[in-house]
């Protein structure tokens, strides 16, 4: 196997890449803790959403059984000489052909219940959320402005490293550019990316920014450029500030 030889700042840009997969890995755990947590205190929504309507026919009404008719005999009916029962022949004759069914009154109420059950269900019944990342107009900015002015974050991150006068690690730094633009809590994943962006252009392309590690550690400080000698070591006031 061939040995592959990388240069300091090959180095620096992997240690960049690696500090920034671990923060979105981070981030992801975060959203599944809450969703754990969501579960575990039971909130899952509202409990009284039906399923949603399946396509198809519908179930046809079971229909009351009706009483057998007893079978009429074949031929001619026997002629009736009693006045009474001609009367009434004469008055209500027969209609050929098969007789309507009755539609029993249980299988009128059930279509009805089943009816106003459909267009509850279609009331209730939401379009499914879309699954994945959400567009950037659904995402709020972070802070524009500070002061009445635009926020820069090159100058934002330098300026917090004089105030402070020591080496700070990407989290520290993040929660001291948290502090100075007065955001919530909930904002520091996307501060940390922010500021991590923002590290590797001054650390890589501007060189205001260097990158150290004290030995034994793999825990990565950055400082000012002007607080490191040319040969990469930090100056004898700057070597305790940590």
């Amino acid at each position: 196997m061939k040995k592959i030889t990388l240069t300091r700042s090959e180095i620096k840009d992997l240690v960049d890449l690696y500090q920034t997969e671990i923060d979105r890995a981070q981030r992801r755990i975060e959203s599944l803790k809450s969703i754990l947590n969501k579960i575990e205190k039971g909130d899952l929504g509202e409990e009284n959403e039906s399923a949603p309507e399946k396509r198809g026919r519908k179930p046809k009404a079971v229909k009351a059984t009706e009483p057998a008719m007893p079978k009429k005999k074949r031929g001619r009916p026997k002629k009736v000489t009693d006045e009474k029962t001609q009367a009434t022949e004469v008055k209500e004759p027969k209609k050929r052909g098969r007789k309507p069914k009755a539609k029993p009154e249980n299988a009128l109420e059930t279509t009805k219940k089943t009816s106003q059950k459909v267009t509850k269900n279609k009331v209730k019944t939401s379009i499914p959320k879309k699954r994945g990342r959400k567009p950037k107009s659904l995402h709020k900015s972070l802070k524009q402005e500070i002061g009445g002015e635009k926020v820069k974050w090159a100058n934002l991150i330098i300026d917090v490293f004089k105030s402070n006068n020591r080496l700070l690690q990407s989290k520290d730094l993040a929660f001291e550019v948290l502090q100075k633009l007065q955001l919530p809590e909930d904002e520091m994943n996307r501060t940390r990316m922010a500021v991590a962006t923002n590290l590797t252009k001054l650390t890589k392309y501007d060189n205001k920014i260097r990158k150290y590690s004290r030995e034994g550690e793999k825990i990565g400080y950055y400082g000012l450029a002007e607080w490191f000698n040319e040969d990469g070591s930090l100056k004898s006031e700057y070597q305790n500030k940590f």
